[in-house]
């Protein structure tokens, strides 16, 4: 018998301690299974609660409830003031232009004066006007941003269930939550077009025949009236919608219908705009394709700022997108899944993300140094959600197929040659004096950098006599003390002039040079451009 006070543990056969360790196993394995079955049945609870209509409008009461919080309290917010003052982001120019517009339509007046952006969004801020002059837009914009919602859980839900969308939807606000409040609470007529592009992408997987047709047209008509670039970028979808079609009498009158109601939206928004200005388009039209332009800088230097590297010129630190979101990576295999899963469908709906994308990119003011600071980034920001979705959708259903895990390798391929790509300055060589140079290479784009030259002084640049325009003939950096600019395709001539009293010693003259790429291997980009 054992001492008093100490623990008594029977001596076992070896047979006995066998037989007790299967027991404990199996009551182990009896224990797991009931778990797994209550975690089961607890998650088939949720999704059948998520399909109800009630808790449909709970998520988006509960959404309308944030979005006001945010609202109200956005470092922004200009208070119940008088727009007039140009407090908050009424102080920006484009959002008092909004506003202008609005108040006009308003009280039924349409001048030149204070009509600048398309009608389609200051219309919308003209129904509450009256009730709220000074927050017109809030009940469009929040009303836009749920019915947005509402299409994204609808495309979402063609991937994941319901569970999963709620849940890749909570994470994309909380990691996304700087981005939202630039281009969702703000006044910005893209939230607009962020709600028509993703319902065409909607529509196009989950709707057939002539009422998809009809359906793009309509979302296109309504773009126009809002960004009228954005409307062409509908084309990809449009065109497949049609070709699907089972009979040629089909496509042909869905063709011609739907060219027809376009065609009469362009005309009447034309015939409007001829009233007020005695031209076919918008002052904010002319501005954004005569002023700024499309396309004078070369698309892969504007892909590498934009998602690689900023620095490069710029000097921007922590606007390359593949490494401010490294998630921008998996899209390839979500890609990859969406096309295998819902073939042509996705393929146009993807064509018009591409295309959208690849428009503003090739804008000549969307550059690393507007991307954030000026908020520009709501150009492309509405194709965020769905790619975010899609990218957890293709980790989560389409591992199993092997377009997945090519996805999943061309994204790793990707991966590593983002890591090492470099742009390198490279002088070159021409006739410089100070405050001059001569006879400038024909190639564009071109760097000149005047040291000890303030960043003011830009105005004051002559190429061949004539001032240069900002973001059309050139881009600045504002991260640099000295004037550094990128000369355009647009800036054409031969010589580049900074005027100067005399040729003092302290004026030194400038450097000019392009860049050349290089590839080394740089892992410090995971850490983030800033810790460099």
């Amino acid at each position: 018998m054992p001492t008093a006070g100490c623990f008594y543990w029977p001596a076992m056969k070896p047979m006995e301690l066998c037989g007790w360790k299967l027991r404990f196993s199996a009551m182990n394995r009896t224990v797991l299974s009931r778990i797994r079955a209550d975690v089961a049945d607890g998650l088939e609870l949720c999704e059948r609660g998520l399909g109800r209509r009630s808790a449909g409008w709970l998520l988006l009461g509960i959404l309308a409830l944030v979005y006001t919080t945010v609202y109200l309290h956005h470092p922004l917010y200009p208070g119940n003031t008088s727009a007039k003052l140009r407090l908050g982001w009424w102080s920006w120019a484009d959002q008092f232009a909004y506003w202008q517009s609005a108040a006009e339509l308003a009280q039924f007046h349409l001048t030149a004066a204070n009509f600048h952006y398309p009608l389609g969004y200051p219309a919308l801020g003209a129904l509450f006007w009256r009730i709220m002059p000074t927050h017109a837009f809030f009940v469009p914009d929040l009303l836009l941003v749920l019915a947005a919602t509402a299409v994204w859980w609808r495309l979402v839900r063609g991937w994941l269930s319901r569970m999963q969308t709620l849940v890749v939807g909570v994470v994309f606000v909380a990691v996304h939550g700087d981005v939202l409040a630039l281009t969702l609470v703000i006044p910005w007529n893209t939230i607009v077009t962020q709600l028509t592009l993703l319902t065409g992408m909607w529509v196009m997987v989950a709707t057939h025949g002539p009422c998809t047709v009809w359906r793009l047209t309509g979302l296109a008509a309504l773009t126009y009236l809002v960004r009228p670039g954005d409307a062409a970028c509908f084309a990809p979808m449009l065109i497949w919608a049609v070709l699907r079609l089972p009979v040629w009498r089909q496509r042909l009158i869905c063709a011609a219908g739907g060219m027809a109601a376009i065609g009469a939206v362009i005309l009447a928004m034309g015939l409007i705009n001829h009233a007020v200005f005695g031209t076919w388009d918008t002052p904010y039209e002319r501005q954004t394709w005569q002023g700024s332009g499309f396309f004078s800088y070369p698309s892969l230097s504007k892909l590498f700022w934009l998602f690689v590297d900023g620095r490069p010129f710029f000097g921007e630190a922590d606007t390359a997108l593949f490494f401010r979101y490294p998630w921008l990576f998996l899209v390839i295999p979500g890609v990859f899944y969406w096309v295998r899963t819902a073939g042509m469908a996705a393929m146009a709906a993807l064509a018009t993300l591409a295309m959208n994308w690849w428009l503003y990119i090739n804008y000549n003011d969307f550059l690393p140094s507007a991307i954030f600071r000026y908020s520009l980034i709501h150009y492309i920001s509405w194709g965020f959600a769905p790619l975010f979705a899609l990218s957890f959708a293709a980790l989560l259903r389409g591992w199993r197929q092997q377009s997945t895990w090519t996805g999943l390798a061309v994204a790793g391929g990707l991966m590593i040659f983002s890591l090492g790509l470099q742009m390198e300055e490279r002088e070159l060589h021409a006739s410089v004096s100070p405050g001059r140079i001569d006879h400038l290479p024909v190639a564009r784009p071109l760097w000149v950098k005047f040291p000890g030259v303030s960043l003011e002084s830009v105005t004051k640049l002559r190429l061949d006599g004539r001032q240069m325009r900002e973001g059309s003939d050139f881009q600045i950096p504002y991260v640099h003390a000295d004037l550094r600019v990128m000369l355009s395709s647009r800036a054409v001539g031969a010589t580049l002039v900074l005027p100067v009293e005399k040729e003092a010693d302290n004026v030194i003259k400038p450097v000019i040079g392009d860049y050349v790429w290089r590839w080394r291997f740089e892992p410090a980009r995971w850490r983030g451009i800033s810790h460099y």
